[in-house]
């Protein structure tokens, strides 16, 4: 007899529990039985990759509130819908940036603010003003009433930058020197100074809380240590440092942005030369801000745009994204928000950008299978990103002409100083150099 094999299958599995349900597929993965897979794959690829540029509107909103040059941007870790500005005409605005309008707006300084910050508990607000002043708000008051500060500390330089310590109550000043505050003291605990000029920037870092990196107007980036009391180790570049990050997630590793154009990240493990080189802006970098992921970084330039790097890419002259509007001017304050979700930029059109970290990724919430299926399609142009077809699609960006113009000049420019100076070497028997020495380690 012919012996016959039956299909044994459980009713429960495949029996519907009501009508309107979608009657399950059942697919075999196996390679051999889809020949097509990797066509297919591709195909999907260059789609994703066609869907993710036609869907790229990272601008979200801009907030009119000031009266001058935004200078300088603060969020608060503790409410996603709380963001504090500094202004050129010494005023001080808290946003709520969920209904997109300022809550309070403060006459808060008789000179430009440069330096705003927030405490880790979202309680008080520090501004510092080149009024040589530094002024607690409290960020719970009322609109009812005039705002009047809680405090305030009296410096002997105007303050040009200000940050707050992740776990203690105390707060670093920037001028011609370095000064660490305690909030119930009028008088600095402790005072840094490493040459005559003034420090334009100082930066707490996240994770280990004691170290504190400066730029200084000589071309150095200098770290010190709170717990010693010590300097720990200068970096002099070719050109000035204007703004300095440290990453969240590393604390070996800040990124500063200069004025040669360039952001470099440097490793403190490896402080003799940078990491990797960031290159794209036209002109002078003016603030620089980590992601809280500590993949990405953000920069804002006086070439009115804002850039966005991975840390870990290969090439150093392409930026990730580059956000701009025809009426945004050169952009002074570059900061992220504590969810990873927005950007925020400061400019000298007196207006506040909100702007979507992810340029395609829709605001709202997905429905349904929406979230895998824009998973799944991220994943798809990631693995085939290194392919002629996708790659011309993703790198693909609508520069303004002036900086197109400006940048093509820059290259050709760029290309001829390398040939003058192979050329020089050449002629003195002297093995050609690829690249120019932009930094120098101090220790």
């Amino acid at each position: 007899m012919v012996k016959v094999k039956t299909i044994s299958r459980s009713e429960l599995a495949w029996t519907k529990d009501r009508s309107s349900e979608v009657p399950k597929a059942n697919r075999n993965y196996d390679p051999k039985f889809n020949p097509m897979a990797k066509q297919v794959e591709f195909t999907r690829a260059v789609k994703a990759a066609k869907l993710d540029r036609m869907f790229a509107k990272p601008f979200v909103a801009s907030l009119a509130g000031h009266q001058d040059t935004i200078q300088c941007i603060a969020t608060d870790n503790t409410s996603l819908s709380t963001v504090v500005t500094g202004a050129v005409d010494g005023g001080l605005v808290i946003w709520d940036v969920m209904t997109k309008r300022a809550k309070v707006q403060i006459d808060a300084h008789r000179h430009s603010i440069d330096g705003v910050t927030i405490s880790p508990d979202g309680v008080a607000c520090f501004s510092a003003s080149r009024d040589k002043v530094v002024k607690m708000w409290d960020l719970d008051v009322g609109t009812d009433k005039t705002p009047e500060p809680v405090a305030e500390y009296l410096g002997d330089f105007p303050f040009s930058s200000i940050d707050h310590h992740y776990h203690k109550s105390n707060f670093v000043t920037a001028s011609d020197i370095v000064s660490v505050w305690d909030v119930n003291r009028t008088q600095p605990l402790q005072k840094f100074s490493w040459g005559d000029e003034t420090v334009t920037c100082c930066r707490y870092n996240k994770v280990e809380t004691d170290l504190v990196a400066c730029c200084m107007a000589d071309r150095g980036v200098f770290l010190y240590d709170t717990r010693t009391q010590s300097a720990h180790s200068k970096i002099v570049l070719e050109m000035r440092s204007t703004s300095v990050c440290w990453n969240p997630m590393d604390p070996n590793v800040f990124v500063t942005g200069c004025d040669d154009r360039n952001c470099y990240l440097f490793d403190i493990r490896l402080p003799g030369r940078p990491r990797n080189v960031f290159q794209g802006h036209i002109k002078s970098v003016a603030s620089v801000d980590f992601a809280p992921t500590g993949y990405k970084f953000a920069a804002g330039s006086q070439d009115c745009t804002v850039r966005m790097w991975d840390i870990n890419q290969n090439t150093k002259s392409e930026s990730q994204e580059m956000y701009h509007t025809k009426r945004m001017s050169r952009v002074l304050a570059v900061k992220w928000s504590p969810d990873n979700s927005y950007i925020y930029s400061g400019s000298e059109d007196c207006n506040l950008r909100i702007w979507k970290a992810d340029a395609s990724k829709p605001v709202r919430p997905f429905r349904g299978p929406e979230k895998h299926n824009f998973d799944y399609m991220r994943k798809l142009k990631d693995k085939y990103s290194n392919f002629t077809e996708v790659k011309r699609i993703t790198k693909q960006r609508n520069t303004p002409k002036h900086l197109k113009k400006q940048s093509q000049r820059m290259k050709k420019a760029g290309k001829r100083d390398l040939v003058k100076e192979m050329t020089r070497k050449r002629s003195e028997n002297v093995a050609p150099l690829t690249k120019r020495k932009t930094y120098e380690y101090v220790d």
